[in-house]
């Protein structure tokens, strides 16, 4: 059984968090085996980044922004972002399905709105070199047909959970986990799977931010990302049912408040 914990950070650049004149960013090292240096428009903010790290927040300026990580002083990925005014966003570096691909940049927004009294916010995001895969919590499939580069957003009763990810529509091989998952009330816990499962690589990165303590049990917006398999997705294809999108399993027991729906941006 895997125990999700919390690691230290690697070297870091504070950079003021000031997200009413720009944008928060945080870093997710979604490549085991491997450590990176991190910058942001050319300015390095985190050094000697390892595999399953997340670091930050980074305050930025809202606009663009150009991502690069590098090893050793070679380029491993780069990207252009785009972070809005008042913006919390992850940026996952990661691998794409295929574990021999060049690494991706994979950005998620941050939904920081308030849940109501003795729940949480919960992301899982799909960045491991894995096909589409279910999620199961608690030994049920609560997430079918995840494709790498997407994620989704549920609120949830806080506790903890079991969790565990198969291949879509089959009960083995289990590719990560079970793992035992603690999501705090009053919190937003990040979950992001990554590795590989050929390379044996698969681990999960965690990260948690703190939310308004009030609000309604309005459910949450399942979303995706913008790389990985999301990236090569219609937004045409939104309503529900068609091929490759979210089919939603609402569990009851589980109190869980999620609403079936898709945004997708092309990288």
């Amino acid at each position: 059984m895997l125990a999700v914990l919390v690691a230290a950070a690697p070297a870091l650049l504070t950079v003021p968090a000031d997200a009413a004149a720009g944008a928060n960013l945080y870093f997710v090292q979604g490549l085991p085996g491997r450590t990176l240096d991190i910058s942001i428009d050319g300015r390095q903010v985190a050094t000697g980044v390892a595999g399953g790290k997340l670091v930050g927040p980074f305050g930025v300026a809202s606009g663009k922004r150009t991502i690069v990580a590098k090893q050793d002083g070679k380029v491993v990925v780069q990207r252009a972002i785009t972070a809005g005014s008042g913006a919390s966003l992850d940026v996952v570096i990661h691998q794409p399905v295929s574990p021999t691909g060049a690494p991706l940049i994979t950005t998620y927004a941050n939904k920081l709105t308030a849940v109501p009294k003795d729940k949480a916010g919960l992301r899982v995001a799909h960045d491991a070199a894995v096909g589409p895969a279910d999620i199961r919590v608690n030994g049920k499939v609560l997430f079918q047909n995840v494709a790498n580069g997407e994620s989704l957003d549920v609120v949830v009763p806080a506790g903890t959970y079991k969790v565990d990810i198969v291949p879509t529509g089959a009960t083995t091989p289990v590719v990560l986990g079970p793992l035992d998952l603690p999501v705090q009330a009053g919190y937003l816990t990040r979950v992001f799977a990554i590795g590989a499962p050929s390379q044996k690589t698969m681990t999960v990165a965690l990260g948690t931010i703190k939310v308004p303590a009030t609000g309604s049990a309005k459910p949450a917006e399942v979303n995706t990302g913008t790389g990985g398999q999301a990236a090569g997705l219609d937004q045409a294809q939104s309503p529900a049912g068609q091929s490759g999108l979210w089919i939603v399993v609402f569990l009851a027991a589980l109190g869980v408040a999620v609403v079936t729906g898709r945004k997708v941006v092309r990288r």
